[in-house]
């Protein structure tokens, strides 16, 4: 079998939440050994989230944590017990990365900053994320990523410009830092393997979403003209909205940029005159208002099945794609065609279908080794196989409470 892209790497995964363990599964998914190292005391905080696999919550049945950590490893390890070093240091030493989350000066107070971490293994790669970074005023403070987009600046974009900002779903900061941290440590690896130097990674989660409004920055520098709130407006377009489609809650995303293609969507809405009556009067876009334009379009397409409306806007060459529900997505025909969904039986949620990469390595092709684990669940496993404890000292760990 083909080795993954990371096959070989060994990982010491201290993250949390979302925004770090989305880079560790990224390891694991392309070959890495990577231990998620948790407690009973202090669990990852999404194990207590739902979704919860039929509706009873657990500490292993949140779907919110699967989707995370497929192909790790997980062990508990009491990290205030005055002997944790005793697992953690040999954990040092075994690793190529050590990856964590926490607030800044957590790892410090366990002894893991990174200049300890350095002399027990000189190679060591750390990597540190956390909402505001690792130095500067804000460093110590707490925060999620729902502040972290509002600090970045997402929040006041959000929305319609007669209304208060809208939030994103979701904790967006989570969702753009780890392709900025991904991209980071293999740098880092890449350096490693030309110098034989380790070094400390530090990722700013609102630093990198900030990254993504530099359009606006840089329209704000040239003009001094603040950007506003514009709903579901995109500059230049003919139109660019969300529109009604038959059943409940059924919608279409469509743009137009051009003369063409807004002929092509006249001539696809058209169609359903003979059935309802209504058809897109409107034929110079450019001499309408954008509320007219939407109206007009929102009537017709109300009595169109979504899918449908979707693939004969395609054929007329005009862009167009279904708002999806969740629902909608597992049975997807484009995602089972290319194998996104990766079914991985869990002890006490079953099988479920799992995230896979977005992306394809034709020569190391990612590979879902596993579901995510239990709480602890290969805690004997990883010291014994991977660590080189006898049953002996793990048993005497045991009893100390070091491990849990």
């Amino acid at each position: 079998m083909t080795d993954s892209i990371f096959s070989g790497l060994k990982v010491a995964d201290f993250t949390w939440a979302a925004a770090g363990p989305i880079i560790t599964k990224q390891l694991a998914d392309n070959g890495a050994t990577v231990i998620k190292v948790e407690s009973q005391r202090h669990p990852d905080s999404i194990r207590l989230g739902g979704p919860f696999i039929d509706d009873k919550p657990g500490i292993n049945r949140s779907g919110f944590f699967a989707d995370f950590h497929s192909s790790k490893l997980g062990i508990a390890v009491n990290m205030g017990h005055e002997e944790a070093a005793r697992v953690i240091t040999p954990l040092m030493r075994w690793a190529d990365v050590v990856a964590e989350s926490f607030r800044p000066g957590i790892m410090a107070r366990w002894g893991l900053d990174y200049e300890s971490l350095r002399k027990i293994n000189p190679r060591l790669i750390m990597l540190s994320s956390s909402l505001y970074g690792a130095d500067g005023p804000w460093a110590s403070h707490p925060g999620y990523g729902a502040q972290g987009q509002a600090l970045a600046g997402l929040h006041s974009l959000t929305g319609w410009p007669d209304r208060a900002p809208a939030v994103p779903k979701g904790a967006y900061t989570d969702a753009v830092s780890p392709r900025y941290g991904a991209a980071a440590l293999v740098a880092a690896l890449i350096h490693r393997e030309r110098t034989g130097e380790g070094q400390h990674i530090q990722l700013s989660q609102i630093e990198t979403t900030v990254e993504l409004l530099a359009p606006q920055l840089l329209e704000y520098q040239i003009t001094g003209e603040v950007p506003q709130r514009s709903g579901n407006d995109k500059p230049g377009a003919l139109l660019h909205d969300v529109y009604p489609c038959k059943g409940e809650d059924r919608w279409i995303a469509v743009e137009v940029e051009d003369r063409e293609q807004w002929q092509g969507l006249v001539d696809v809405l058209s169609r359903q005159r003979s059935q309802t009556g209504q058809s897109l009067s409107i034929k110079n876009p450019s001499r309408a208002g954008k509320d007219e334009l939407d109206e007009a379009v929102a009537a017709v397409t109300r009595d169109w099945d979504a899918q449908e409306l979707m693939a004969a806007l395609r054929s007329a060459g005009v862009p167009a794609g279904v708002a999806y529900k969740a629902s909608d997505l597992l049975p997807d025909d484009v995602l089972r065609a290319r194998g996104h969904f990766w079914p991985l039986q869990h002890e006490e949620m079953g099988t479920l279908e799992y995230n896979g990469p977005a992306y394809r390595f034709e020569h190391t092709p990612p590979r879902l080794t596993r579901a995510a684990p239990m709480l602890g669940e290969h805690t004997d496993e990883a010291l014994h196989d991977l660590l080189g404890f006898s049953q002996t000292e793990i048993g005497e760990l045991r009893s100390l409470g070091v491990l849990e």
